[in-house]
């Protein structure tokens, strides 16, 4: 099950190591953190083909639940019409008699749902055919989220297979700079991706960049890491 909550006061354990005058998470194998350099293999995970970008949206709980489905469905004015991806968490409730159960599928979190498109792509279509729906703004920059593809879509893999590994969190990106060295996976489902390394609920956690929100991904204590500052 997704969460949603805000970071404890208490953040990753930190060893001896220095790097611009941060230390570097403890328990983290770092590649090259003696030597202050940035990684050896730079560049590898920009290969492949870019894609458009996706933008995100939070909309009433019950219209979220079925907004993919409207969008296959639907005949919408202009040609383009976006990618939708809305995680789901499988449950299972008592029939009304009383009877057994039934599952139901809900959004993992309340309302949140992903737009594939360019920025301005996305804007006329929901103004043509959504105009009470708006994108969430970055809140870094003020503007319309625009999250990379290359980032979505291990993003996408985790939600789908092991969406218990992901923390929504209500603190901003931004606040996680100030303490902690930006790091680069090395290996992984998240290899490519950067962020910092925080102690959340007890474990080390990747916390990385989505459009400005803060997503925390657990289980990445095994993972080889380079800094990427």
């Amino acid at each position: 099950m997704t969460q949603v909550c805000s970071l404890p006061s208490s953040t990753a354990d930190v060893n001896n190591d220095m790097y611009n005058n941060k230390c570097l998470p403890k328990g983290i194998h770092v590649v090259g953190a003696d030597k202050k350099s940035a990684s050896k293999v730079g560049g590898m995970f920009t290969n492949e083909e870019p894609e458009a970008p996706w933008g995100y949206l939070f909309i009433q709980h019950f219209a979220a639940e079925k907004f993919d489905k409207i969008l296959e469905e639907g005949n919408w004015e202009g040609d383009f019409i976006p990618k939708c991806f809305i995680h789901r968490t499988i449950g299972y409730k008592r029939k009304a008699n009383g009877k057994g159960v039934v599952k139901e599928e809900k959004p993992s979190v309340s309302g949140l749902v992903f737009l594939q498109g360019k920025t301005e792509d996305l804007k006329n279509f929901l103004q043509k055919n959504f105009p009470r729906y708006h994108l969430v703004n970055n809140c870094m920059t003020g503007e319309p989220a625009s999250i990379k593809n290359s980032v979505m879509k291990p993003f996408m893999k985790v939600m789908e297979s092991e969406p218990e590994r992901v923390t929504f969190l209500r603190d901003p990106f931004v606040k996680f700079a100030r303490e902690h060295v930006k790091l680069r996976v090395l290996t992984g489902i998240m290899a490519g991706q950067e962020g910092y390394v925080v102690r959340i609920l007890r474990d080390r956690q990747l916390v990385m960049d989505l459009g400005g929100y803060a997503v925390a991904i657990s289980n990445v204590h095994n993972e080889d890491f380079e800094i990427a500052e």
